[in-house]
């Protein structure tokens, strides 16, 4: 049975690779209950703008019409700064997407190593039965033409 040096390694390596993938997956979670928020947000502030518009027509004054654009200038800038985040978190997920590449094509090149090994320790191994067999044929061919 072989048993590969490195493999210490090896695990370490496919433990970051899942460690970067459970974070990649939560950021992606909040990625997306963010662009539902802000989607919401957006249906919101559109509602609030329909309804100035139509209550303008009916004769706003001009008190009422400066505290309803206050309304929908707080729920914009609330959309503005749900819109940063989503850009932040678009740079993390490419992060992590980065980070995750690079981390499986370690994986990869220690489990290439390892398999490079195995295979080997294989061919040494079946070098040595053949030789011993080679070698146990011989006494047995000596053997039978000395007793011949």
């Amino acid at each position: 049975m072989y048993k590969f040096p490195f493999q210490r390694i090896l695990d370490m390596k496919e433990n970051e690779k899942e460690q970067v993938q459970l974070e990649m997956a939560e950021t992606l979670k909040v990625q997306s209950n963010l662009e539902q928020e802000i989607a919401m947000l957006e249906q919101k502030v559109n509602s609030f703008r329909e309804t100035l518009e139509k209550r303008q027509f009916e004769g706003l004054s001009v008190t009422e019409l400066i505290e309803e654009e206050a309304h929908v200038s707080f729920w914009d800038q609330k959309l503005n700064e749900k819109k940063e985040a989503l850009r932040q978190l678009d740079e993390q997920v490419s992060g992590h997407q980065e980070n995750l590449a690079e981390k499986v094509r370690e994986e990869k090149t220690w489990q290439s190593i390892k398999e490079k090994r195995r295979e080997e320790h294989n061919r040494e191994i079946k070098l040595i039965e053949q030789n011993e067999l080679d070698s146990f044929n011989t006494v047995r061919a000596y053997l039978q033409l000395k007793n011949g």
